[in-house]
């Protein structure tokens, strides 16, 4: 959600009443209204030399803080967990609740906090060493040029520089931010739906040239063996020739002896030709055998193109509120379960999105771009760390994928290389890695075998 939340009106008591209920308490939980609050109920003004707390946040911050920097699942079991929303709430109903939480402090309010400082502690660190309102725009400008969005709000939102021209800024961004996602995801889809079209219009040319290299091949075979026939004869004729010659040298006319040597030679040159044709004959299967190939190639391609418009299609699904879906569990997207999924590759401006189809997975989002920008030298620490990997096999430097390669078949660690660094072939590889349809690497399926806890960078 990219503005302020209105008044809630019926729905805020039905929130206090859900509260009560589960913490066991006979009154609705009463919000500390920021605006009359007295000295010992104002927050914000604690040491300026401390960062400000969620609950110290500017009100309109808090819907975008929420739904972009924490995942609905982990806002559903944060709810739960601290009983503000019955088990079958939704996803609107357990963000608005935690939003409306955060605005004063409390064990939700806290919970969030820490939440949000753990899962994002390197923005909160870059952050935490801006000085100035200058510095801060900066990080904050740059983060958004590299699609890294979601660490950065909150590390902006908790930054000691920040001003309210600062999240003046930082709201406006972000809710435009918000409509580009949309509009990408759109985009995405068109595309899927014109290379559909595409595969069909293919396909429908490649059978009438099927059709068409058939009959074409069968009429050659009867010419082929129109000739094949015609040849027989013609050797025949030869051997006849053959016997005329002898009888010719027996013969004292010239003119007799001149005749037969046309004839022989008009024999010859038939021959000739029939075995010209043969050759072409020969020419034209081969062509055939290339075209068949060329349909096993285009098939193939066409199921890839299939199985990335599928998952993509699914993760995306996730993201919808999908509560009185009758189809709700025909379509669930892959589990990686808690596993560390490594990206080497792939296109840098699309990592958030890579990152956000990780964790909608329920996956931990490693990310190395493959030697672009980053050191090789750093590559073999994430690969430890890694519980899979996965690389866009297109936009990957040489000495990296060979050393991902080596290490994967070494360490028996699941790996699938992409075709493409698409959105829709990303989808597709984790669906691939979730079904255990790996590349090289070890041989069952996810989840892998329980791992010591390692950082995730």
């Amino acid at each position: 959600m990219s503005q302020e939340l209105p008044a809630w009106g019926p729905r805020e008591d039905l929130v206090k009443s859900w509260t009560a209920r589960f913490l066991g308490r006979e009154e609705p939980v009463v919000e500390v209204d920021a605006a009359n609050a007295g000295p010992a109920d104002a927050p914000r003004q604690r040491a300026s030399k401390l960062p400000p707390r969620i609950w110290e946040l500017d009100h309109k911050l808090l819907c975008p803080v929420i739904g972009t920097c924490l995942s609905m699942p982990e806002v559903r079991a944060l709810a739960r967990k601290h009983g503000v929303i019955p088990e079958s709430a939704g996803d609107y109903d357990a963000h608005v609740t935690v939003v409306s939480h955060c605005k004063s402090r409390n064990p939700v309010s806290e919970a969030v906090q820490k939440a949000l400082d753990r899962q994002h502690a390197l923005w909160v660190g870059r952050f935490a060493k801006a000085k100035s309102e200058a510095v801060a725009r900066d990080l904050w400008n740059a983060a958004l040029e590299r699609g890294e969005a979601a660490g950065a709000l909150w590390g902006a939102a908790s930054c000691r520089a920040i001003t309210p021209e600062l999240t003046q800024q930082v709201y406006e961004d972000i809710h435009m931010l918000s409509h580009q996602v949309g509009a990408g995801v759109r985009a995405d889809l068109a595309r899927v739906a014109r290379l559909e079209e595409e595969v069909r219009r293919l396909q429908a040319q490649l059978r009438r040239a099927g059709e068409k290299s058939e009959s074409e091949l069968a009429q050659r075979a009867a010419r082929i063996r129109y000739l094949e026939k015609s040849l027989a004869m013609a050797e025949d004729k030869a051997r006849e020739n053959d016997d005329l010659r002898r009888r010719v040298d027996d013969l004292a006319s010239g003119r007799a002896l001149a005749e037969l040597e046309q004839r022989l030679a008009a024999s010859a040159e038939r021959a000739t030709a029939l075995a010209r044709r043969a050759e072409r004959a020969e020419v034209l299967e081969e062509r055939l055998a290339s075209l068949g190939e060329a349909q096993r190639k285009l098939e193939e391609d066409l199921r890839q193109a299939r199985d990335g418009r599928d998952a993509l299609e699914r993760l995306l699904l996730e993201e919808q509120d999908c509560g009185d879906c009758a189809l709700h569990d025909a379509c669930p997207g892959p589990e990686l379960r808690g596993q560390r999924l490594l990206c080497v590759g792939g296109r840098i401006n699309l990592q958030a999105k890579y990152r956000q189809l990780v964790e909608k997975a329920g996956g931990q989002f490693i990310y190395h771009d493959g030697g672009k920008q980053e050191a090789l030298a750093r590559l073999p620490e994430l690969l430890g760390q890694a519980d899979a990997v996965i690389c866009p096999a297109d936009n990957v430097g040489h000495p990296a994928y060979y050393q991902l390669k080596r290490h994967c078949k070494q360490a028996r660690k699941p790996c699938v290389m992409l075709r493409g660094s698409s959105l829709a072939s990303f989808a597709d590889g984790l669906s691939r890695l979730a079904a255990g349809d790996i590349d090289f690497g070890a041989g069952s399926p996810l989840p892998f075998m329980p791992m010591a806890a390692k950082p995730v960078l």
